[in-house]
């Protein structure tokens, strides 16, 4: 019988497709650390577009030299859109709102202080109170009705209707 020896530490030979592997794996590092740079490239200029911008004066100068930069405008309605007293437009809406009216929409306007209220009632009474509720509230200021519509072709006869108000600016309703 033969002997059987056993030979654990002797170490193999590399094969093609071990060095194939290491040299995507070195390619790949590369082309990530050249995507990390330009990462890092655009992180340095944002970080000094925003020192710019928050710098005194300077984003009246920056818009200034720059007026056709949509990034700038678009940062600028995402501002005045987040300064808005929105707590006081939902609890303004959660206060007026009855069981005979649903809200179906809302769509504020942030650079004109409007909000625009599409709703649906159980009857002209219930949206004519919806729409006093709504005039007696003291975030909300010029009330209209803009329109109705009576559902006749649906069970109960419902209203839909449009209201605009200005919204987050101080004027007292008349």
């Amino acid at each position: 019988m033969r002997r059987l020896q056993f030979d654990f530490q002797r170490k193999p030979a590399p094969s093609a497709a071990g060095w194939l592997l290491l040299v995507a794996g070195l390619a790949a590092l590369a082309g990530l650390g050249q995507e990390q740079a330009k990462v890092d490239a655009q992180k340095d200029a944002h970080a000094l577009r925003i020192a710019h911008l928050q710098a005194p004066g300077g984003a009246v100068a920056l818009a200034g030299n720059q007026p056709d930069d949509k990034s700038v405008i678009a940062a600028r309605k995402l501002l005045d859109g987040a300064r808005l007293p929105w707590d006081t437009l939902f609890t303004a809406l959660e206060t007026a709102e009855g069981q005979d009216v649903a809200l179906i929409a809302i769509a504020p306007d942030a650079q004109r202080r409007q909000v625009k209220i599409h709703a649906e009632a159980r009857n002209l009474d219930a949206m004519l109170a919806f729409q006093r509720q709504l005039q007696q509230n003291p975030a909300l200021a010029q009330v209209v009705l803009l329109d109705h519509t009576v559902m006749k072709d649906m069970p109960f006869k419902p209203v839909r209707f449009h209201i605009l108000a200005q919204w987050g600016v101080q004027s007292a309703n008349p």
